[in-house]
């Protein structure tokens, strides 16, 4: 019988390492679905178009082709061929994601696309509206939430590691934004299913935070 793990929730809550982390301890894939939007982003970017233009980036959705392979437990994604993930974890295109992820057209392909990786199994999802949208037929869905002011913090303390100066109150301000976009767009909102299982992290940390999710995960039958 095949797996499927729904994670969702706003940025910063930790769902990637979260999700990473229950992957290997089930030995299935894990997949970012927000990394295509980030893809398509820069791909959008990449050509000086404004994210905000819904023709030209509904033309671009329909054109690029998807990939995905496996490395340790993780897929990765390749637009046409290249996989940007070197280019796409910055503030600019995570703007320009969460703008051209509300345009109902575009944000519809590429769900159709993420349907698939649902239906094949053997993953743990993570994104937005995989509970709501994507695979609302998974056993387990986990919503991970946390306050914007403790993940403003984290954020600011991953872009110190990788060598960047953030300002913490700019984070804050962009993570704020982002959240009332993703929640208020007009297909597939940010939101829990109304079986998924809601975790706080903000107080927790990352080991306190899988053990809840196996915890979930082992009161289900896959």
């Amino acid at each position: 019988m095949t797996k499927l793990i729904a994670i969702d929730g706003p940025a910063g809550v930790g769902k990637s390492s979260v999700g990473k982390a229950i992957a290997k301890k089930f030995d299935i894939n894990f997949f970012s679905t927000g990394e295509m939007y980030r893809c398509l982003a820069w791909k959008v970017l990449s050509q000086n178009i404004d994210p905000q233009d819904e023709s030209a980036v509904i033309k671009i959705a329909k054109q690029v082709k998807w990939e995905y392979k496996a490395q340790d437990n993780v897929l990765r994604v390749y637009i046409d061929g290249v996989c940007p993930l070197d280019k796409i974890h910055n503030e600019e295109v995570g703007r320009a994601a969460s703008k051209v992820s509300a345009i109902p057209d575009a944000r519809t392909i590429i769900m159709d696309e993420q349907k698939k990786l649902a239906v094949a199994g053997n993953i743990v999802l993570e994104g937005r509206d995989i509970g709501t949208q994507i695979a609302p037929f998974a056993k387990v869905k986990i919503y991970l939430i946390a306050s914007a002011k403790a993940r403003a913090a984290r954020r600011v303390k991953q872009l110190k590691e990788a060598g960047q100066n953030p300002v913490y109150e700019d984070i804050l301000a962009s993570i704020i934004s982002r959240d009332e976009r993703d929640s208020n767009r007009k297909i597939a909102p940010l939101k829990p299913a109304e079986d998924a299982c809601i975790i706080d992290t903000s107080d927790l940390n990352l080991e306190e935070v899988i053990n809840k999710v196996l915890e979930v995960a082992s009161k289900n039958e896959w």
